[in-house]
């Protein structure tokens, strides 16, 4: 397994490469400060997805995943058409709750331009309220990449894409 540039030797859930599209940026075609978290969320919500929990069927079942704190550090700026090597990250688990890391690195550069934390709480709806219950077994499973139902570590698509 390899390891990321916190030190977890697990390895990272998903990957992406894709160009900074013009919806991303501002009139100085400088990534607009909101961009990544979509990114981040589009590769969260996929690598859910593809584990089983996609965030419709968990709601269609009462269940959810709200976020409920976000920080983005910004090292370098990210411009238009710039070239993003992405990668999603288990950064915290806990009985409740997980913490995913999104890395957004220029192709080929040794650290992340832009990086975002999201912290999420397993909930279950009841009409207006939400109720934080422990995070299911099947998925605590899959984030430490244990047992049968765990999904292989991807490998890096070199496609590029336009952003998600």
């Amino acid at each position: 397994m390899s390891t990321d540039p916190c030190g977890s030797s697990s390895g990272p859930l998903l990957r992406r490469r894709f160009r900074v599209a013009m919806g991303d940026t501002d009139a100085a075609q400088v990534i607009y400060f909101a961009a990544p978290t979509r990114w981040a969320e589009s590769m969260s919500s996929e690598w859910l997805a593809d584990a089983g929990f996609a965030t419709s069927q968990m709601l269609a079942t009462g269940f959810g995943l709200p976020a409920v704190h976000a920080e983005l550090s910004y090292r370098s700026p990210l411009r238009l058409d710039d070239e993003l090597d992405a990668t999603l990250w288990l950064d915290k688990l806990s009985k409740r709750s997980l913490t995913f890391r999104s890395d957004f690195a220029l192709v080929g550069a040794p650290e992340p331009a832009v990086q975002m934390r999201l912290t999420q709480v397993y909930a279950r709806t009841s009409g207006e309220t939400l109720e934080s219950i422990p995070l299911p077994d099947e998925l605590v499973a899959h984030l430490r990449g244990v047992g049968e139902g765990s999904l292989p570590t991807p490998p890096i698509d070199t496609r590029v894409e336009k952003s998600p």
